[in-house]
């Protein structure tokens, strides 16, 4: 009895998760600086890698007539527009069905599409972010929410649509050039990063459904401008007709 005592006792000891505690540290720091020796070894490593990664981002995968801009707290920009249309075309074609409408935040592009050639490094620094293209269905009352949205931050861009803003107030919001009906239910594009409730747009996590499309925001955009050039074409985009203010 004593030596099985023993035995289970042991296991019980054995079983139990050994803690260690740090009793000495030390750091050391090393300043990155032009003093730094390079390693020829690590350069030789990755410098097959960093050339195709150079000539994959020097590639030119389209042209612009003029500089596609962009901008902050307006009613619209031209690279608002036209990336809005993109999601808005795109999310149709993903998903089988008609998008009503796509919109991006300007805080989101961050920088514009310049005159001439297009490399895909100006796409990268355009939208360095990993978003994915998704589809939200909400109903009329979320829809008015996100118009309401633009009016007060200025910081959205809307693909078919129409908004008079009055007074600084949400006036009139046409959506496929007819009146927003609350209880309809629209398929509106965005990132999934705004579908969540990036930006403050908390609202629209009372979606009844969303559609992830596995398409990122800036593959959407050098494929969109690829498919362009295909067809003999360059990029251009413009404003107005889609947010009117008066006083």
């Amino acid at each position: 009895m004593k030596k099985f005592l023993f035995i289970i006792g042991f296991a019980i000891i054995a079983c139990k998760p050994t803690f260690y505690q740090i009793t000495q540290r030390s750091t050391t720091f090393t300043e990155v600086n032009a003093s730094l020796k390079e390693d020829s070894q690590v350069l030789q490593t990755i410098e097959p890698y960093k050339k195709q990664l150079e000539a994959q981002m020097q590639r030119i995968i389209g042209y612009a007539e003029i500089e596609i801009a962009n901008g902050r707290k307006i009613n619209e920009t031209p690279l608002g527009n036209l990336v809005a249309d993109m999601c808005q075309q795109r999310a149709s074609r993903e998903i089988g069905k008609n998008v009503d409408l796509g919109f991006v935040t300007f805080g989101g592009l961050r920088t514009s599409i310049p005159a001439g050639a297009i490399k895909v490094s100006d796409i990268f620094e355009l939208m360095p972010f990993e978003n994915e293209l998704v589809v939200l269905e909400i109903d009329g009352k979320t829809m008015r929410k996100l118009f309401e949205y633009l009016v007060v931050t200025r910081n959205i861009a809307i693909s078919n649509s129409k908004v008079l803003i009055k007074g600084g107030q949400l006036k009139d919001v046409l959506v496929n050039n007819e009146p927003i009906e609350e209880n309809r239910i629209y398929r509106v594009a965005t990132s999934d990063y705004l579908a969540s409730g990036g930006d403050n747009m908390t609202f629209l996590k009372e979606a009844k459904n969303i559609i992830f499309t596995n398409v990122k925001y800036r593959d959407m955009i050098i494929q969109a401008i690829e498919d362009t050039h295909k067809q003999g074409k360059k990029i251009t985009s413009s404003v107005g007709g889609r947010v009117e203010e008066r006083p």
